[in-house]
């Protein structure tokens, strides 16, 4: 678990823009160890998708052709299938304490790399120096790294590990100027906050109020000096990019074109190759940061309309222990996912996963629990009637 948050490159491959990374191994034959346990998959909107998504891929396939990013489908069955399997199977105090020591693992890779590169700092968490041959705690760079600890201090909710787990998350974010990484901390922080409130309405606009203000000083600040952290927050950069055909607004419009022909998605790994051969542009990134729009582009409409319903379950399920923190997570990484991940992410479907599988494990405890009671229950024979 510890190695989808730590991700370890083996080898990269320019013709695809793709990473094999450690985990990638350890999906592939994990899930071989668990085969028994394939009986706890259950028909529900996340496996639903899947299935779409690799019936879509197939029959695209046939008129697009395929490349390597076609086998992330793969490490999306196995990561959903793992977190199926160690869902059911731990119980919620050695879930906590796995959250616990991937935070642990997590850190030490943190200090280690620091150490490592302790003359280039400056290279490894300041945005406008070349960061090429540095080692991120995910091949994403700076910006999945901050992302991924700001999610990972969800799972640390209810727990003394939360504050170091947060601590970081936003100093991170903020020395690496991560848009994504200070938003998906604000939330954390904010689910923190209202979880520990005394009444829902204080903590709530406590929170809100607090950030509206920050907000309001930022941009006051920043019109009179230059704060590099808010520049980051404003779309005329990301405008100016798009005039150079770089960046998000640029992936998105081009997205718009490759839509225009076809509806029906043209398979795994061929979003941005097609967006390629149909404006002539080049791209450096392998995704258009915004998992709907990839979904959309390479599944079709049918893929997204059945990971919508997925995104509706988790939002309304009623949950309670770890399952409420992995709803957290999941909800945290859907709100990112509008400006970056590409969806295929092993963290994203392994907690999927494991989501549905602690609300079976939760419903066939209560059930058992049920029958305990039922035969626990004295019998009682009826009275002898007298004539």
């Amino acid at each position: 678990m510890a190695m989808i948050f730590v991700q370890v490159p083996l080898s990269h491959s320019t013709s695809s823009k793709s990473h094999v990374n450690v985990y990638h191994l350890l999906l592939l034959l994990f899930p071989l160890l668990y085969l028994p346990a394939a009986r706890y998959l259950k028909v529900n909107p996340a496996t639903a998708f899947i299935g779409t998504m690799i019936a879509t891929s197939a029959a695209a396939g046939a008129t697009y052709g395929g490349g390597l990013r076609s086998t992330l489908l793969v490490f999306v069955a196995s990561s959903y299938f793992l977190g199926v399997v160690f869902g059911r199977k731990l119980p919620e105090v050695d879930l906590r304490r796995i959250f616990i020591w991937v935070l642990g693992c997590c850190i030490t890779f943190l200090l280690v790399r620091d150490a490592v590169y302790a003359g280039q700092l400056g290279a490894v968490y300041a945005r406008s120096e070349g960061a090429s041959s540095i080692l991120y705690m995910s091949t994403g760079g700076r910006n999945i790294e901050a992302s991924l600890l700001a999610l990972l201090s969800i799972l640390m909710l209810g727990t003394r590990a939360y504050p170091i787990a947060a601590g970081i998350a936003l100093l991170t974010s903020g020395m690496m100027l991560s848009r994504a990484g200070l938003i998906g901390t604000a939330i954390s922080i904010g689910i923190a906050a209202y979880r520990a409130r005394k009444t829902r309405d204080y903590y709530f606009y406590t929170f809100l109020g607090v950030a509206v203000g920050v907000l309001l000083v930022g941009l006051v600040v920043s019109s009179v000096i230059d704060v590099p952290i808010l520049d980051r927050f404003n779309l005329q950069a990301e405008t100016q990019l798009a005039h150079k055909n770089v960046g998000r607004l640029a992936l998105w419009n081009t997205a718009g074109l490759a839509l225009d022909h076809n509806l029906l998605g043209y398979g795994v790994g061929n979003g941005v190759p097609m967006m390629e051969e149909l404006s002539g542009l080049t791209f450096v990134e392998n995704n258009v940061h915004n998992i709907y729009l990839q979904f959309l582009l390479e599944g079709g409409v049918q893929s997204l309309l059945l990971f919508l319903v997925m995104v509706g379950q988790i939002l309304l399920t009623r949950t309670e222990g770890q399952q409420s923190n992995i709803k957290a997570f999941l909800l945290c990484y859907l709100i990112l996912a509008f400006i970056e991940f590409s969806g295929y992410e092993a963290y994203l479907w392994f907690f999927v996963g494991m989501f549905y599988a602690r609300g079976e494990r939760r419903r066939a405890e209560k059930r058992a629990e049920a029958r305990a009671a039922r035969d626990a229950a004295p019998t009682t024979l009826p009275e002898p009637s007298h004539a």
